[in-house]
């Protein structure tokens, strides 16, 4: 698949439609951080168009190191933290909760220290063929942390639809790091992710039907009970 400033601005708004679907839904305030997983990831494709746009020569540059800079937020920083913290707000199981705890730790560690590095020696982007590279002066090291922190909080839920959001997710990266490079691997995976995400609306949905038709049964047997 060819990736592009199209394919970018075509996922941004599909997402923003599911995002705006699953805000429609029922659903408890522990569920609102991984309900905005479409929505942040709209935003995200949408910036990434815009990249795309300066370097086919359709914008000017002026703005372009802001774009990067919200770029590289979302995805170095934003995602290893808030990823498991919304795993962990929707856990009842106190051993699992403590997987996704570690999950945290390790989440905050690896987000603060990519966001020294780029802070500290900028964000290089060029454009590979078909996709964008991204250079962050940041060790290698920090590649396992970062899966760990984004794939293992959903694989270690209780709940199946999001064990399989985490399995997706864990594909997704699995696939990304052997078809694409190092640079590469932030554009190309976060766009799967992205698409992936839209599946949450299921998730709600079978939540919202197990909380309400439970209710409704209840309302029809204390109406025949009268």
């Amino acid at each position: 698949m060819c990736f592009s400033a199209e394919a970018s601005f075509a996922a941004s708004s599909a997402l923003a439609v599911g995002s705006v679907a699953i805000s429609r839904l029922p659903k408890d305030k522990a569920g609102v951080p991984l309900s905005l997983f479409p929505a942040v990831f709209a935003a995200h494709q949408f910036v990434e168009g815009v990249i795309w746009l300066y370097h086919d020569g359709v914008l000017p540059d002026a703005y372009k190191s802001a774009a990067v800079y919200a770029y590289a937020m979302i995805a170095y920083v934003l995602w290893p933290i808030f990823v498991p913290l919304s795993a962990y707000l929707l856990e009842r199981d106190k051993r699992r909760r403590g997987i996704m705890l570690f999950c945290q730790a390790i989440g905050l560690g690896v987000g603060l220290s990519l966001l020294v590095a780029f802070v500290r020696d900028g964000v290089v982007v060029t454009a590979d063929c078909c996709s964008l590279s991204y250079y962050v002066n940041a060790p290698f090291v920090l590649t396992a942390p970062y899966l760990v922190a984004v794939a293992v909080p959903f694989l270690a839920s209780s709940r199946k639809s999001l064990v399989l959001f985490g399995a997706g997710v864990a594909a997704s990266c699995a696939a990304a790091l052997i078809a694409t490079s190092a640079a590469t691997f932030p554009s190309v995976w976060c766009f799967f992710a992205a698409l992936l995400s839209a599946g949450l609306y299921l998730h709600f949905g079978a939540e919202a039907r197990a909380t309400t038709y439970p209710s409704a049964a209840g309302a029809t047997a204390n109406l025949a009970a009268r």
